[in-house]
C-alpha cells in the first residue's frame, strides 16, 4: 500500500491530506453544534444562533480575502518575485489589522445595545462576539497565504486543530456554566490560538517595515468584485430555492423539501479540497504561461469520482441515508433527493470550473452564472406546481451551467 501511495503526484496527495482534514473539521462542527444544543435551553440556543448569524454575515464576505491573497502569492511565487510576497503579505496584512481594530471598536460599543434588542441576556457576549469580528478580518489573509504558498500540511492541521479547540473550549466553558458566553468564547479563544499558529509558517515573508510601492494594490482589490459576485451568485444558486419553496409551498411540503435538500448538500462539500489545493496551482502555472487545464481535467474527474460515489450510495440506500442525516423518513423526500444527487453533482463540477476561471482571471463565466441564477429564479417563479417541478428545474440548470462554463475551458489536446 506505502509502495502505490508513493506513487501519487503531489497534486493528488495535497487534495488527499485537504480532504481528511475537511471531514474532520466538519465532524468537529457537527460535534460543537450538537453540544451547545444539548447543554443550552431552547432561549439561549435561540440567542447563540443569532450571535452566529451576524458573525457569519460579516465574516462570509470576508472569506474572500482568502482568494484574493491565494491568487496572487501563489502567482508571485511562480514567477519568484521574492519581494513582491513580503510586500503583499505585509500591506494588506496591515489594512486589515486596521479594519480589525476599528470593527473590535465599533461593535464593542454597540454590544450592550445589540444583546438588548436581540433579548440576549449574557452582556459578556458582545465583547466576545466583537473580538471574533475582529479576527475574522485576519485569518483569511494568513489561511489564503499558506494556500498560495501550497503549504496544505500546515493549511490542514490548523483547520482540524481549530475544530478540535473549539469543540474542548464549548465542553470547558459550558462545563464550568458559562451557557452562551462559553459557547461563543469557544469560537473566539480557538480563533485567537490558530491566528498566532498561522504566523509560524509565514513569519519568514512577514516584515512590517516593507515598504508598500511596486504592487497594484488597486488592481488586487478590484479582484475581490468577480470573486463576490462568483461568491454570491453560486450561493444563490444552491439556497434560492429553499427559500422560495417556503414562499409558494405550505410549512409540511416545504419540511419535505428541506429534508431532500440536506441530503444534496452533502454534494456542495465534495468539491472543497479539490478547489483548495487546485487554485493556487492553475494561478501559478497561469502566471508562467504554462498550460492549466491538465491541473483542471484532474480536478475534475476526482470532483465527478466523489459526485457519482456519493449519488451512487444515496440511490442505493436513501431511506437509510436519509434517516443518517436527518433522523426522518419521508417517500417524497427520497424522490425529491434522487434529483438532488445529481443536480448539486454537476453545481459541484460547475464550481470547481468556476475557481479555475478565477485562477486565471478569465472572467467570461460571469455572465453565464449571472444569467443562469436569474433564470433559476424566474422558472421556480413560474414552474412551481409541486417540489418536483422545482427540482427539475434545478436539475436542468445544473446541467446547462456546467455545460455552458466547460465550453469556454480551452482545453489543450
Amino acid at each position: 500500500m506505502l509502495k502505490h501511495l508513493k506513487k501519487i503526484d503531489i497534486f493528488s496527495k495535497n487534495i488527499i491530506v485537504v480532504f481528511l482534514a475537511t471531514t474532520l473539521v466538519n465532524v468537529f462542527n457537527l460535534l460543537y453544534q450538537l453540544l451547545i444544543a444539548h447543554k443550552l435551553s431552547p432561549e439561549d440556543f435561540a440567542s447563540f444562533n443569532a450571535l452566529i448569524s451576524i458573525f457569519m454575515l460579516v465574516s462570509a464576505p470576508l472569506a474572500n480575502l482568502q482568494t484574493v491573497v491565494a491568487k496572487y502569492i501563489s502567482e508571485f511565487r511562480a514567477r519568484q518575485e521574492k519581494r513582491k510576497l513580503k510586500v503583499l503579505m505585509t500591506q494588506i496584512l496591515k489594512r486589515t489589522l486596521f479594519f480589525s481594530v476599528v470593527s473590535f471598536f465599533i461593535i464593542y460599543l454597540l454590544s450592550p445595545v445589540l444583546m438588548r434588542s436581540l433579548k440576549i441576556p449574557s452582556n459578556l457576549s458582545g465583547p466576545i462576539l466583537a473580538v471574533t469580528i475582529a479576527l475574522s478580518w485576519i485569518t483569511p489573509v494568513l489561511l489564503g497565504s499558506l494556500q498560495g504558498f501550497e503549504l496544505f500540511s500546515w493549511l490542514s492541521s490548523v483547520s482540524v486543530i481549530g475544530g478540535f479547540l473549539k469543540l474542548l473550549f464549548a465542553a470547558i466553558f459550558l462545563y464550568l456554566g458559562f451557557s452562551i458566553a462559553g459557547a461563543v468564547g469557544a469560537l473566539m479563544f480557538s480563533g485567537l490560538i490558530i491566528t498566532f499558529i498561522l504566523v509560524i509558517p509565514l513569519k519568514d515573508v512577514l516584515n512590517f517595515k516593507t515598504r508598500g510601492d511596486g504592487i497594484n494594490f488597486r488592481e488586487i482589490f478590484m479582484y475581490l468584485i468577480p470573486v463576490g459576485v462568483t461568491s454570491f451568485c453560486y450561493m444563490g444558486l444552491v439556497n434560492s430555492d429553499m427559500i422560495m419553496v417556503k414562499y409558494y409551498f405550505p410549512s409540511f411540503d416545504s419540511g419535505v423539501y428541506s429534508l431532500a435538500q440536506m441530503v444534496g448538500k452533502i454534494f456542495l462539500f465534495l468539491p472543497a479540497a479539490i478547489s483548495v489545493v487546485m487554485f493556487p496551482k492553475t494561478s501559478g502555472l497561469n502566471a508562467k504561461s504554462m498550460d492549466t487545464t491538465q491541473t483542471l481535467k484532474k480536478s475534475l474527474i476526482y470532483g465527478g469520482i466523489l459526485c457519482l460515489a456519493a449519488a451512487f450510495a444515496y440511490n442505493l440506500f436513501p431511506e437509510f441515508i436519509l434517516k443518517i442525516l436527518t433522523g426522518k423518513y419521508s417517500p417524497e423526500a427520497i424522490s425529491l433527493g434522487r434529483f438532488f444527487s445529481i443536480s448539486m453533482s454537476f453545481f459541484t463540477l460547475l464550481y470547481i470550473l468556476e475557481i479555475y476561471f478565477l485562477s486565471i482571471s478569465d472572467l467570461r463565466f460571469l455572465k453565464y452564472l449571472i444569467a443562469g441564477l436569474f433564470c433559476q429564479l424566474i422558472a421556480i417563479a413560474v414552474f412551481h406546481v409541486n417540489l418536483g417541478q422545482v427540482a427539475v428545474v434545478l436539475l436542468i440548470n445544473s446541467i446547462l451551467l456546467f455545460l455552458f462554463h466547460l465550453k469556454l475551458v480551452k482545453f489543450n489536446r
